[in-house]
């Protein structure tokens, strides 16, 4: 995901995340009353123990009571023409997949995303950016950090286009997601589009359609596609893209 105006869309989905957290918070409250009336002060303890952090997610889209909030994530986003969401998806049971080839997680990981950003520095030659990406743990026999590997990789990807210059990536560091609303958006739209493919081969559980399928109808209907389980880009509103990658 691609934005622009950064402090305009944090300040927006800020605001929009403050009801379903209020929500959620008392929504436990209420569990742990629940519990303290039937004498259950170990499951008491073991929630408050819980390292739980607020994060709006496409794994918890699905209560009919939040829904609205993660609805008006997809509005804010397409309510601006600058941003831009491109997401690809890779079939691993494609005969064209060459599993050989990609290396072990980390390496899968940030060659993916490499591709990821000298794909969208082709269609911005003239944007300079910063690459927020995503805290994972680096395995021990890695020598270089996420940031290291993933700036290696598009420098490499650089290298093979004489049109793009690897000095307009100004940065990269990692955070995690439950500190950024931004990346919540953006997990709960490639959520969306994970959902459609997932649909489309029969690997969604009734229960997940019938938590999730009234949003990702949302997204469909605004991008005006029938399914985002297909390469297509839309720009009418905000820049969104799917391709299918090997």
């Amino acid at each position: 995901m691609i934005v622009r105006n950064v402090g305009d869309l944090g300040d927006k989905l800020y605001k929009n995340s403050q009801p379903p957290k209020a929500l959620v918070k008392a929504g436990k409250n209420r569990r742990i009353d629940t519990l303290l009336e039937q004498d259950k002060k170990d499951e008491v303890i073991q929630m408050l123990r819980g390292n739980y952090r607020f994060e709006m997610k496409f794994d918890h889209v699905g209560g009919q009571t939040t829904l609205p909030y993660y609805e008006r994530m997809v509005d804010i986003f397409l309510a601006d023409s600058e941003n831009r969401f491109c997401v690809m998806m890779v079939d691993k049971q494609n005969p064209s997949f060459d599993g050989d080839g990609m290396g072990d997680a980390w390496e899968t990981y940030t060659k993916y995303i490499a591709m990821l950003v000298v794909r969208e520095m082709k269609n911005l030659p003239s944007d300079e950016l910063c690459l927020i990406v995503d805290e994972i743990t680096k395995p021990q026999n890695k020598p270089l950090s996420l940031e290291d590997t993933i700036m290696s990789k598009i420098r490499e990807e650089v290298a093979k286009d004489a049109s793009l210059n690897f000095n307009n990536i100004f940065g990269a560091f990692t955070i995690e997601s439950h500190s950024s609303l931004p990346m919540q958006l953006c997990d709960v739209l490639l959520g969306a589009v994970a959902y459609d493919y997932k649909k489309k081969s029969g690997l969604n559980s009734a229960r997940t359609e019938q938590k999730k399928e009234a949003f990702v109808q949302k997204i469909r209907s605004a991008l005006g596609v029938s399914t985002l389980a297909s390469e297509f880009t839309h720009s009418s509103k905000a820049y969104f893209d799917v391709f299918e990658g090997v």
